[in-house]
């Protein structure tokens, strides 16, 4: 066979292999790196097909093609996280978002200790924005006085492989965790950014709370399912937009969940819908502070369980402000699946083109033999 003919089997091989890695490899695959290693490996797997062609020693030929089978059709398994009280939420690094950008209100930016993220410094979303490693980016800044709206957007856009659409798939699609203490919540509404534009914001109460630098101060988890938001099994998000919101903002529950003030699309004027349930803006009250005295301040028939019952002047009408720490696609087993922008083609799996290549190896080497 000449050396034209072997370049273009290289070149056609290999580039399979490309749309294969872009098209579902990312599942299998932590990163790009560990993509590169396995062709490598099915390249090693090509020389000892072709080496046992001109030599004319099948055996030579399908012994490499065995080996190559066994270590290139197996990927390395990708590393995964778990947080929560009991390490229920389950995910890898490799599919937290990369960017982040602030759209409107007022922010900070301050570190965090809360495990399992620090072990993940540059990925928190304080750190994305511009701030040291193991940061948080509060939004909804400052709390006290007429609600201001504060919004950021995320995506997976400098993900690695090319695949940056995070797709729908059955159960959870992703977390958002927010640094808080077990005595104060501070929720978020969030927007699916979808091919064909946002959807309405999203409301959903946290699932727990996590103790992390001390028996009150942690993180709470948010889990959100893609198909609440109106999106079908398959569709995919390019990213999302988290904002904060008053404590007279009510919410549409889906169905299912109507009368629970929670699961449902975010009415920011208060108009339509439920009171929302969750917070807990009523811990204060009917107690007596040092600074004030009695705390008798409810917010009246029209505030949600996020309106801050506080006696400081000023300070009756809170606002959410949310202090993002990280946020993470997930999945089945906690596996996240996503996609290009153009979508999938199909390609062949690697074993599939690791037996295409042994078969015409053979077929080279019969030809040699003959």
């Amino acid at each position: 066979m000449s050396k034209v003919s072997l370049r273009r089997i290289s070149v056609v091989f290999f580039s399979l292999q490309e749309k294969w890695y872009r098209n579902k490899g990312a599942k299998r695959y932590r990163n790009i790196e560990e993509f590169r290693n396995m062709t490598a490996k099915m390249s090693s797997l090509v020389t000892c097909l072709f080496r046992g062609a001109r030599s004319a020693t099948w055996s030579g030929a399908l012994g490499g093609a065995l080996m190559g089978l066994l270590a290139a059709a197996t990927p390395a398994k990708a590393a995964q996280l778990a947080a929560g009280p009991n390490g229920e939420f389950v995910f890898d690094t490799e599919n937290s978002v990369t960017d982040v950008t602030v759209l409107t209100g007022d922010t900070v930016t301050f570190g965090h200790g809360h495990t399992p993220f620090t072990t993940d410094p540059g990925n928190s979303i304080g750190t994305l924005n511009g701030g040291a490693p193991n940061s948080v980016l509060g939004i909804g800044e400052p709390q006290s006085g007429p609600f201001a709206s504060s919004s950021v957007q995320v995506s997976w856009a400098g993900r690695s492989g090319g695949d940056t659409f995070l797709v729908n798939n059955s159960g959870l699609d992703f977390y958002i965790f927010e640094s808080g203490n077990s005595d104060n919540i501070d929720t978020v509404a969030v927007s699916a950014l979808g091919k064909s534009g946002p959807t309405d914001f999203f409301y959903e109460r946290a699932t727990n709370f996590t103790s992390t630098t001390s028996p009150s101060v942690g993180y709470w988890t948010f889990g959100y399912d893609l198909s609440w938001f109106g999106l079908a099994e398959g569709d995919a998000i390019q990213g999302l937009e988290v904002s904060n919101f008053s404590p007279f903002a009510t919410v549409n529950p889906i169905a299912g969940f109507a009368g629970t003030g929670n699961r449902g699309f975010v009415d920011f004027g208060g108009a339509t819908g439920e009171l929302i349930e969750g917070g807990l803006g009523d811990r204060f009250l009917g107690t007596t502070l040092s600074a004030c005295g009695p705390v008798v301040d409810d917010g009246g028939a029209g505030a949600n369980s996020y309106y801050f019952s506080f006696c400081l002047p000023g300070f009756e009408s809170f606002d959410t402000d949310p202090d993002l720490v990280y946020i993470v696609a997930t999945g089945e087993n906690g596996v996240a699946e996503f996609t290009s922008m153009n979508g999938g083609v199909d390609v062949p799996e690697p074993s599939s083109l690791v037996a295409l290549v042994a078969l015409a190896g053979w077929g080279i080497v019969r030809r040699k033999l003959a």
